[in-house]
């Protein structure tokens, strides 16, 4: 019996360890969210998102008022805080995410915080100019493998 209560008691203080190591680790992971420009960058990018549906269907213009609601509340940050935390402790440590959050602090930081979305966006551009300027020569590629 005093075997019994032993293993008891050591599984649920592992347990309780455990549990207060993943908290520990999500808020890491929230630390380094905020640090990093999280909440302004999702804010960002459905921002443009929802211009870009006004713009490519106009008829949607009068829903304005309650799409944008509709997008404030799906897509903020506390609504995909959780599952953003599980992203970020699935590929960092809580250790690693303590020293990325005080990098985001500092001036250099702050700096790419604020421009990563920016330089995301352009990238992709970049990158899509680039490849229709040389799907032709991809064609010619292609069909001289499909021939063989």
């Amino acid at each position: 019996m005093k075997n019994f209560l032993l293993i008891l008691i050591v599984c649920i203080f592992s347990q309780s360890f455990a549990a207060e190591k993943i908290s520990a680790h999500r808020k890491a992971a929230e630390e380094l969210m905020l640090a990093s420009g999280v909440p302004e960058m999702l804010k960002r990018a459905f921002d443009s998102q929802l211009e870009n549906q006004f713009k490519a269907l106009p008829e949607l213009e009068k829903l304005r008022p309650e799409l944008t609601a509709f997008y404030a509340k799906a897509f903020a940050f506390e609504a995909l805080k959780n599952d953003l935390a599980s992203l970020y402790m699935k590929y960092y440590s809580q250790e690693e995410m303590k020293q990325i959050s005080a990098f985001y602090r500092t001036p250099a930081g702050k700096k790419k915080a604020a421009v990563d979305g920016f330089l995301s966006r352009e990238l992709g551009a970049l990158f899509f100019k680039h490849s229709q300027k040389k799907m032709p020569e991809l064609q010619k590629l292609l069909q001289k493998l499909v021939k063989e």
